[in-house]
């Protein structure tokens, strides 16, 4: 996991600091027909651990009703594997193996775009205002072994901000960290904050 943060960080700054003529000549909200205001992507997850495996795919679309601001949806997939866990309903430790999917919804909020543009600043991004609603189907009783009720759905509101990093005309990178509100027992994220990290087209 260090690794992959390291990773990260160093193409960060390889954005951040990379001549100007690899990024887009096109200004952010320079919208030339109405296909320009759309955008896609999402984010590909895979944790292994001593005790946990874990392949995440969240693909997203959204559209930019202005150039500060955007709404989207998204999806959730998700395998979990837990090498030694509870099966629901029994007292033995076994390897249990459960699937997640779901839906989201979320708004993005960006202040200042692009610093470079706005106060000329060799910086080709800007912070981002992320808030987030999600609705995942999963089993209650792999995460709480308390919980009465099984699989069914589970929602949660996620409010947090980030740094958004354009590297083209329509291309960016999205570092977020995000706050699960409503703080639930279900919830499949292992900490809170949570974070991510995800590419649009």
């Amino acid at each position: 996991m260090g690794r992959i943060r390291n990773l990260l960080f160093t193409l960060l700054l390889i954005q951040c600091f990379a001549p100007d003529k690899i990024y887009a000549q096109r200004k952010h909200g320079d919208f030339q027909k109405f296909t320009d205001r759309i955008y896609y992507g999402g984010s590909i997850g895979l944790a292994i651990g001593n005790r946990i495996t874990q392949i995440d795919v969240l693909p997203q679309g959204g559209i930019w009703i202005f150039p500060q601001w955007s709404i989207g949806i998204g999806g959730r997939y998700t395998y979990r594997r837990e090498r030694f866990n509870f099966q629901p309903g029994s007292t033995t430790l076994a390897p249990v193996t459960t699937t997640i999917w779901g839906y989201s919804g979320f708004t993005d909020i960006l202040p200042v775009p692009d610093f470079n543009e706005a106060f000329g600043i060799k910086l080709h991004g800007g912070f981002v205002i992320h808030g987030e609603f999600e609705n995942l189907y999963l089993d209650r009783k792999i995460f709480d072994q308390s919980a009465t009720l099984g699989k069914g759905w589970v929602k949660m509101y996620m409010l947090g901000g980030g740094w958004r990093q354009r590297i083209g005309n329509r291309a960016a990178i999205n570092f977020l960290v995000l706050w699960d509100l409503t703080d639930n027992r279900y919830s499949p994220y292992s900490t809170n904050p949570i974070l991510r990290f995800s590419i649009t087209f």
